[in-house]
């Protein structure tokens, strides 16, 4: 499990451990080039959710702003406009600024703000044009949500997209709604069903290892840090695994590669059967696998681990536990459960028995059910 580089692979790219170097670029770099390189640098330190949200805002803002300047109408109210236009803005700042702080309910309901927003406007519309106009922040929120948000909250914000755009043709007296109703609700729904389907394919894909079918780092990553999340709004514990296969490496010289291969498969496939459903289990690389186990403190995660073992296992395993902390980062809990780890792997070697921090004893703790 130990690595000589300082960056960790379970680091999110926006993590404070990952930064963009672009000193080595060249004097003579075009515009694109560092155009992308600030763009990088600007956005580095935030998650593309956040930063997407952000930019989406403040656009929406300007495009707002420039309407008031240049109104298509005398008719249309630019105060109520300017008024959504600043406060819009404003809110791509907040999002900017507490990035990290939002949590994806807090995404998914400022998205929603943004639908609501968007309706009231169309609602205070006096022209067809003007009307257009506000409905064109539609799509751009619904390719938001398609791209970022499971499929409950995209279909959700589809039927609020839908409704409150009806509910704002039919406030605004305007004539002819009902093709301009049918015309944006079908656009809305058409990206949130096709982009939607993309997007959670794309995302299984990226975060599966495609050999055990497990996921890999970037889906651990990102399941480990909802169930963060989930902890720290009800105060329950976090538990991590780190396991690592004994002698694979005669597996490979025996029978070849092939052979490891099989018996990565197969148990993963029998270890996706004993886990506890709520368990999160995935391949790190080699023979080496990452279990997170919710709600489960240290002393009760040998009770789960122990479930993962059969007498007829063709090959053994060690196991470095560790609690991870609210407010510490991923990486911090896996580098103490690593050291455990080997703490136990050098224990074996001498032929002296592991201390606690990473051994094994049947029936040792308690096990919390999923609810707590």
């Amino acid at each position: 499990m130990r690595t000589g580089s300082s960056q960790s692979p379970w680091q999110a790219p926006g993590s404070p451990g990952a930064r963009f170097a672009a000193d080595g670029l060249p004097r003579t770099a075009s515009g694109p080039v560092l155009l992308r390189a600030t763009a990088q640098r600007l956005t580095v330190d935030r998650p593309a959710i956040a930063w997407s949200l952000a930019l989406l805002l403040l656009f929406k803002g300007f495009v707002c702003l420039a309407t008031v300047a240049f109104p298509i109408s005398t008719r249309e109210p630019t105060g109520l406009v300017g008024i959504a236009g600043a406060l819009t803005i404003a809110g791509g700042c907040g999002v900017w600024l507490f990035a990290r702080r939002i949590s994806l309910l807090g995404f998914e309901l400022l998205a929603a703000a943004g639908s609501l927003v968007t309706s009231a406007l169309v609602t205070h519309a006096a022209t067809h044009g003007g009307m257009m106009l506000a409905a064109f922040a539609y799509p751009w929120i619904a390719i938001y949500a398609a791209h970022f948000f499971p499929r409950r909250a995209v279909n959700a914000q589809a039927l609020l997209i839908s409704v409150g755009f009806g509910a704002g043709l039919l406030l605004s007296g305007l004539a002819h709604i009902a093709i301009y109703w049918v015309v944006v609700t079908v656009t809305i729904w058409s990206i949130c069903i096709l982009l939607a389907n993309l997007s959670e394919n794309l995302r299984r894909q990226v975060g599966t290892d495609h050999l055990t079918g497990l996921l890999n780092r970037s889906g651990f990553l990102s399941a480990a840090l909802r169930e963060r999340s989930l902890a720290d709004r009800t105060g329950m514990p976090l538990t991590v695994a780190v396991i690592d296969l004994d002698d694979f490496k005669q597996v490979n010289d025996r029978g070849g590669h092939a052979a490891g291969d099989e018996l990565l498969i197969a148990l993963a496939r029998e270890w996706r059967e004993r886990m506890r459903p709520s368990d999160i289990l995935a391949r790190h690389g080699g023979d080496e696998f990452v279990l997170l186990l919710p709600c489960t403190l240290p002393s009760g995660a040998a009770a789960a681990l122990e479930r993962l073992r059969r007498g007829e296992d063709p090959v053994s395993w060690s196991i470095g536990i560790s609690e991870w902390l609210s407010g510490e980062d991923l990486h911090a809990a896996l580098a103490r459960a690593d050291e455990r780890l080997y703490d136990v792997k050098l224990a074996t070697s001498q032929g002296r028995r592991p201390d606690g921090a990473g051994t094994l004893t049947p029936g040792l703790g308690s096990l919390q059910p999923r609810s707590c």
